[in-house]
C-alpha cells in the first residue's frame, strides 16, 4: 500500500534547479547516444568501398527455368537488394559481400540418406555446375 503524505510537495522532495539540471543532463546523454550512432554510420558509409563491376558467372542457360521477359538492369539487380546479412540499406550488399568468405564452407548432407557426405564449394560445383535460372523472389516489404 503506497502512503501520501499532502503536507509534502515535491518541489521539497527534488529542489526545481536540480530537477531542472537532470532534464538538461537526460537530454545530452540522449543527443550523445544519437551522436554516436550516427559517428559509426558516417564511419561505415566512408570507409565502404566502391562497387566495381564484376565478370559474369560462367553459368549456362537452364532453358525451363528462363524467360522472355526483360532482364532487369544490372546496375539495378546488382545495387538495391535486401541481405540484411550485411546491412539495412538497399545498397550495402553491394558495398560488404566483397568482405563474405564463403571458402572453407562445406554443406554436409546426413540424416536419412545411403551415404552421408561433406562438401566444399568446389565439390558442390563438380557435382552441379553453376547454371542460370530465373527465379520469382517475394518482397519482405509492406
Amino acid at each position: 500500500m503506497t502512503f501520501k503524505d499532502p503536507t509534502i510537495h515535491p518541489s521539497q522532495i527534488t529542489p526545481r534547479a536540480i530537477a531542472e539540471d537532470r532534464r538538461q543532463w537526460l537530454k545530452n546523454l540522449a543527443l550523445g547516444g544519437a551522436a554516436l550512432g550516427m559517428g559509426s554510420w558516417l564511419e561505415r558509409e566512408a570507409f565502404a568501398k566502391p562497387v566495381a563491376p564484376r565478370e559474369k558467372l560462367p553459368a549456362k542457360l537452364n532453358e525451363p527455368y528462363s524467360t522472355r521477359e526483360t532482364q532487369t538492369s544490372y546496375e539495378d539487380a546488382t545495387s538495391y537488394n535486401n541481405f540484411y546479412e550485411f546491412g539495412m540499406e538497399k545498397d550495402d550488399p553491394a558495398k560488404y559481400a566483397d568482405r563474405l568468405q564463403t571458402r572453407p564452407w562445406t554443406v554436409t548432407i546426413e540424416g536419412l540418406v545411403k551415404k552421408p557426405v561433406t562438401l566444399d564449394i568446389d565439390a558442390l560445383l563438380k557435382l552441379a555446375p553453376m547454371e542460370e535460372r530465373v527465379y520469382r523472389m517475394r518482397c519482405v516489404e509492406g
